[in-house]
């Protein structure tokens, strides 16, 4: 069953954040979470997100890909089990380990 509006976030369905710049070489750049721990070789559930060359849907990257939690108004990585996107006070993003923070709720308008 697809979606019903390819614009809508819907629970349960896997999603991309696309940049709407591209790279040097014109490539559609995705938001990506690092599978490596922040912290390695120590496990914090720390990991850093960052843009890279999106790798389709035919041969998916699971680090580019994120579900929508309404109950919770999280976005959860795909990649990452039990991770969650996290607004740093600085604004930077990283994926954390799901604490319920506040840093890691969002709020989803598909106008804006």
């Amino acid at each position: 069953m697809e979606p019903p509006d390819l614009e809508s976030v819907v629970e349960g369905y896997a999603f991309y954040m696309i940049s709407t710049k591209s790279d040097a070489d014109g490539n559609r750049m995705a938001l990506t979470a690092d599978p490596a721990d922040q912290y390695a070789p120590r496990t914090t559930g720390v990991h850093n997100v960052y843009l890279s060359k999106w790798a389709g849907k035919e041969k998916p990257n699971t680090n580019q890909q994120w579900l929508w939690n309404a109950e919770e108004n999280s976005l959860k990585s795909v990649g990452l089990p039990g991770g969650a996107l996290f607004e740093g006070f600085n604004k930077n993003m990283i994926v954390y380990n799901w604490r319920g923070l506040h840093n890691q709720r969002f709020h989803y308008n598909k106008l804006t």
